[in-house]
């Protein structure tokens, strides 16, 4: 059997008791040739090669930052929810979220109510699946382009907030194997900051030469996502833009944007911008506005809201 760490501390063995143990119900979708010690330890090895970009400091990363920022936020609440919506209700339902990081959108779908599918976390970061993990979310460390789980399993697939990061050729096989995945009849929903917008123009002209890792991705067109679909069989595809805007409170208007916009500082790991802390906020608001537009604020009750605006792609494809 694997030595080698899977999540946390934990190996892969160990990994599959505790599921067994505190969330059966994803145990019990998992495809038993892919999880036997012989797959398992050579699809590891390829994990640890290639989740760098979202572990922690040491290893050249930004995942320690991204995930808490993402924590202790509700910045993108509205996004979130708006992709949960393209999902059936009901609790029994178990849609794996395929980029999940530290289980953002699963902690927001568990205080929606009862009649919220449940959400299954999986990402290829050790670091980000930990937190997920630390939160008692159902988790999984996998491949996008890989996954652990049988044929004909799933009630939905969501790929979303990081389509940007994964290659053609990742993204390509990550929709085969959603389709793979899915019983018939159930939705994929893919999210994605289109090509030369300005969600892309913020991580091309601001995220890639100021934050930690850069960020050399190419983003999807919609044509792109339109032949990823088709030629992994999905039907009745719709392709719309959807509200994705950052949504940071204060105690005053100055302090909203003012909060947004470090927010937008410490989620990206913007550590290039400025060495002088004083000067972040003014070094930055003119690129968020040049890329994303202009930041709002409006009065909410006791508080004031800033908003960031910023629109994304959504896909919902059926097999």
């Amino acid at each position: 059997m694997t030595s080698e760490n899977y999540v946390s501390e934990l190996t892969f063995p160990e990994y599959l008791r505790e599921i067994r143990a505190k969330h059966p119900g994803l145990s019990e979708l998992l495809d038993p040739e892919r999880i036997e010690t012989g797959a398992i330890e050579p699809y590891l090895k390829e994990l640890n090669t290639l989740s760098w970009e979202f572990e922690d400091q040491d290893n050249g990363g930004r995942g320690l930052a991204w995930s808490q920022a993402q924590n202790s936020s509700n910045s993108r609440r509205g996004g979130m929810i708006s992709l949960l919506e393209r999902f059936s209700p009901g609790s029994a339902l178990r849609v794996l979220d395929v980029l999940g990081g530290s289980g953002t959108i699963a902690r927001l779908a568990a205080t929606l109510g009862d009649n919220v599918p449940t959400i299954i976390t999986a990402d290829i970061s050790n670091l980000m699946i930990s937190s997920c993990r630390a939160s008692g979310l159902p988790y999984i460390r996998q491949s996008a382009a890989r996954s652990l789980f049988r044929d004909d399993s799933l009630d939905g697939v969501l790929i979303g907030y990081g389509t940007q990061l994964l290659s053609p050729q990742v993204r390509r096989l990550a929709v085969m194997e959603a389709h793979r995945t899915l019983k018939p009849g159930s939705p994929l929903v893919l999210h994605a900051f289109e090509a030369g917008q300005g969600a892309a123009r913020f991580f091309e002209e601001v995220v890639h030469p100021y934050s930690r890792t850069g960020h050399p991705h190419e983003h999807l067109t919609r044509e792109e996502i339109s032949g990823h679909f088709a030629n992994a069989g999905f039907a009745d595809l719709r392709i719309h833009e959807m509200d994705d805007s950052f949504l940071v409170r204060g105690q005053t208007a100055e302090e909203a944007k003012s909060n947004a916009l470090r927010h937008l500082y410490s989620a990206y790991d913007l550590c290039k911008i400025s060495g002088e802390p004083d000067e972040i906020e003014a070094r930055l608001a003119p690129l968020v506005e040049e890329t994303l537009g202009p930041i709002s604020v409006r009065r909410e009750q006791e508080h004031y809201l800033a908003e960031v605006p910023r629109a994304a792609l959504a896909a919902i494809g059926v097999k």
